[in-house]
């Protein structure tokens, strides 16, 4: 019996112990995390009457994150503009390299501090790389960022600005609610590939997005759908009302 005793009395102090340690050991100061996912086209900034991707657009990117707040990450995605051309082929790829400091000022209350190279893959020039700025504030479900292009690109001039107004909220049975409302500034001035009488507008609408989200039960594959609400570009020029499906997968 005393021998019984003694080794229960072990068993126990093992126990305890292993459970202290556990709860003792420290948490990973690095984060990785991932997604892909699949589109039925891929709308760079609400441009929905020449997609970046008019057929199906595979994208996917890998995040990384620090407990100091440093943050770095990759995201691409295919590119069909439709009938190509040498400066317009359909097996083009987009990256986005991008990197910065994300910090609390309250409890709830985040900003963002970084920036983004965008590198275009085949695309027969390297005109439309460049580099870009990105602020951004957030509060519980609502962001709200301003990112700046820092040259001029074939898509932009040097201070054409993107600013972008996010929320989401929960719904019940697990859906989750989606809007983004987007503005751009636009630079009229000539830049290196677009002219002067390129850019009619400085500032405007550019799109309102609203969509739904919901998990496919506990797989780690989300569906969505998104209208986009098309607005107006730098020549001031419609664009269509669009509807977007997804899905996604993060790990």
């Amino acid at each position: 019996m005393k021998l019984t005793l003694k080794a229960l009395s072990l068993a126990v102090l093992g126990a305890a112990s292993t459970f202290t340690f556990a709860e003792e050991a420290p948490a990973s100061e690095h984060t990785i995390t991932g997604n892909i996912g699949v589109f039925s086209s891929y709308n760079l900034r609400g441009i929905t009457n020449a997609p970046e991707d008019k057929n199906l657009a595979l994208q996917g990117g890998l995040d990384y994150s620090h407990a100091s707040g440093l943050y770095a990450g990759y995201w691409g995605s295919t590119l069909g503009y439709g009938d190509p051309t040498e400066l317009n082929p359909d097996n083009a790829f987009e990256s986005d390299f991008y990197a910065g400091y994300k910090g609390a000022i309250t409890e709830d209350l985040g900003y963002t501090l970084g920036f983004t190279y965008y590198y275009y893959y085949d695309l027969g020039t390297s005109d439309a790389n460049g580099f870009e700025t990105m602020l951004g504030l957030n509060y519980k479900g609502l962001g709200i960022t301003a990112q700046t292009l820092l040259e001029d690109t074939t898509w932009g001039n040097t201070g054409d600005t993107y600013f972008l107004g996010s929320y989401s909220y929960g719904l019940p049975r697990d859906f989750t609610l989606n809007t983004k409302l987007g503005l751009y500034y636009y630079n009229d001035s000539a830049g290196d590939f677009i002219p002067e009488e390129g850019t009619t507008e400085t500032f405007g609408f550019r799109h309102f997005t609203v969509g739904l989200s919901h998990p496919l039960a506990d797989s780690g594959a989300t569906m969505s759908l998104d209208y986009i609400l098309g607005g107006y570009d730098r020549l001031d020029t419609k664009q269509k009302n669009k509807v977007v499906l997804g899905l996604s997968y993060s790990f």
